[in-house]
């Protein structure tokens, strides 16, 4: 079991090493190609490319020094360098491996000053200046370079997203934020983000993500007094929709903070006290309508203590390295840069741990269930709780919910394409995505109950999970499976539950079938009233004949006759009798068939009934066949 305090957030094994800044060498992180640059000497004595991965193969090439670098990114495809050197300008390098085969260069436009580039295409560059947005098509082998477009607009600094193509441009001290989308040839501004009036915000304070699927700003709000610190998330819903600010993180520290995004889960590091904080927009805390607030989904957490290996003399030494280093900065979504140690990490999240200090089963069902790798973990968090001496129903139920609302969801969209639509419809869209986590009965079957049935002591706790699972299912309207029913009956029969299972039947959460009714038949020596359960289940499916079969084992003759008269076989009663060695009955059973308006004299020429006609006789010889 993990303790309360073990860290759920970890560092990379193995992290991306890189020659560290020092006087000679200066370091450049790309967002885009998660590249990491050593340019040593300007370029002179070489340039080392490493990332996304330490498995990724270094680039390694020289460069004419034409003065200090600003930056420096390759192009989407790696086919092109881009460095910038001056305000003016960026330099383009036609790369082919590790070798430089031809250079051309664009400035911006007169009386601007460049703030930097980005890569919106394989062969589209942005060179975001002081008074706007300059989109350029580069043509590599012309070196040419053509305008397409220009937006105006007085910026002071910007933020990149590389995964959603939008910039977000700040002006009058970042009071004002203007997100602009780029798309081939094109640049095109969305609303305004609506931040408080008069309130200016930093470049280091703005961080751009993706939250499901979904674009969004996340602004770091720094109170005055007493109070602490929030983040603000303005989510960019799409063109047209303005950017309201749609959830507020409370992090009840103040001080110098970081953000990370790791499975659509906020991290929120705080410096001061070396913890991270995890938050989930999908779980709602309290909302008044417009914002939704939202806490922490648990107290705060350091990181996993890291270590790297240390060339020694003897043997290799470990140095342990600074956790939330003053030189730390992250990048999105996960990763965190050292350039004085020459370290490039990835953050980690070990829902395991996370979900072993959420003490509420509930709130920890509805946060695996986002997670790309919460099935196994959330199957085991509900067996572990099973297994409680005094598990929570209430808590299990309500997970059961959370899990069967998700799969009603998926079942009702996979109906919805596969139904045949008309001619003259347009065409289905695309499928929508599955879900993250998807369980299903037999998920439920093979991975938690089948591990209670063999054991005495836990048939109580898997009577407890299955009826709040079949409870949910029931009002889920998902027919319960067959493997499940057949469980819970065993469980309930084995265990003398016979008032629970008949209320479990009246009310519909367990539904009739003829299987069920056989099962019930079967386990009628350990209890009468299984029997009479199967009984009432097959009247209320009109199961006259099944019925029929049922009362003749019984030796019920008469009422099985009378049940369905229509459909009785002479033959099989009268053998039935005979079998039951009572003359009385044999007479009675004759009689029905002479009297029955079906049976005409007819009756007493069928050959195959000769044998039942000679033992009546036998059996009564004073006596006419029909007489009563």
């Amino acid at each position: 079991m993990n303790s309360s305090k073990d860290p759920f957030l970890e560092l990379s094994e193995r992290p991306v090493r890189f020659e560290a800044v020092n006087q000679v060498t200066n370091v450049f992180f790309d967002d885009s190609n998660k590249q990491v640059f050593a340019v040593r000497s300007g370029g002179t004595m070489g340039v080392v490319v490493k990332g996304p991965t330490e498995d990724a193969p270094p680039i390694n090439f020289r460069m004419e020094d034409r003065g200090p670098v600003i930056s420096i990114k390759f192009s989407l495809d790696q086919s092109i360098l881009a460095v910038q050197r001056t305000k003016t300008s960026v330099e383009f390098m036609i790369f082919n491996g590790n070798i430089i085969e031809g250079e051309f260069s664009q400035g911006c436009k007169k009386n601007t000053a460049i703030l930097g580039f980005v890569w919106t295409q394989t062969n589209e560059v942005a060179l975001i200046t002081d008074h706007g947005v300059e989109l350029y098509l580069l043509i590599p082998e012309k070196k040419l370079v053509k305008h397409l477009k220009t937006t105006t607009t007085v910026i002071q600094w910007f933020v990149w997203c590389p995964t959603n193509k939008i910039a977000l441009l700040a002006s009058s001290h970042g009071s004002h934020l203007q997100p602009v989308v780029f798309k081939p040839g094109t640049i095109s501004k969305l609303a305004k983000v609506e931040t408080e009036p008069g309130r200016m915000t930093l470049e280091r304070d703005v961080t751009l993500a993706t939250l499901y699927e979904i674009p969004a700003i996340l602004i770091l709000r720094h109170q005055s007094g007493p109070q602490t610190a929030e983040v603000h998330i303005h989510m960019l819903n799409g063109p047209g929709q303005a950017p309201v600010r749609s959830h507020i993180l409370r992090l009840n520290l103040t001080g110098r903070f970081a953000i990370n995004v790791v499975d659509d889960l906020i991290l929120v590091h705080h410096q001061a006290s070396k913890t991270s904080q995890v938050y989930d927009i999908s779980l709602s805390d309290e909302s008044d309508g417009t914002v939704t607030y939202h806490k922490s989904v648990t107290l705060p957490r350091s990181l996993k203590p890291t270590t790297l290996p240390v060339p020694g003399l003897v043997e290799p030494q470990s140095h342990e390295c600074e956790l939330y280093s003053p030189n730390w900065v992250v990048f999105q979504p996960n990763i965190v840069i050292d350039a004085k140690l020459g370290c490039l990490w990835h953050i980690k999240l070990c829902l395991t741990t996370l979900c072993s200090q959420i003490t509420d089963l509930a709130l920890c069902t509805q946060l695996a269930l986002k997670r790309t790798t919460g099935k196994s973990v959330l199957l085991q968090l509900l067996l572990d709780h099973i297994l409680l001496p005094k598990p929570s129903l209430f808590k299990l139920q309500e997970s059961f919910n959370h899990i069967n609302s998700v799969y009603r969801i998926w079942a009702e969209a996979e109906i919805q394409m596969q139904t045949a639509s008309p001619v003259s419809a347009p065409p289905p869209s695309k499928p929508p995505a599955p879900p993250r986590v998807l369980i299903s009965q037999s998920d439920i079957y093979y991975n938690i109950l089948q591990k209670l049935m063999n054991n005495d002591e836990h048939l109580q706790n898997l009577e407890w999970a299955l009826t709040c699972y079949i409870t949910s299912l029931s009002e889920y309207c998902i027919p319960t499976e067959l493997l499940l029913n057949e469980l819970l009956i065993k469980t309930l029969v084995q265990r003398h539950k016979f008032t629970a299972l008949m209320q479990l039947l009246q009310y519909g959460i367990v539904a009739d079938s003829k299987p069920l009714a056989c099962l019930l038949l079967s386990l009628g020596n350990l209890h009468p009233s299984a029997s009479q359960l199967a009984m009432d289940m097959l009247v209320r499916l009109s199961a006259n004949e099944e019925i029929q079969e049922v009362l003749i084992s019984q030796g019920q003759l008469l009422s099985a006759f009378k049940f369905s008269q229509e459909t009785a076989t002479p033959r099989k009663f009268l053998q039935a009798a005979e079998n039951l060695k009572d003359p009385i009955l044999f007479h009675s059973m004759l009689y029905c068939f002479r009297s029955n308006h079906q049976y005409d004299n007819s009756f007493l020429q069928d050959e195959r009934l000769h044998s039942f006609i000679k033992h009546y006789r036998t059996l009564f010889p004073e006596k006419a066949i029909g007489d009563r």
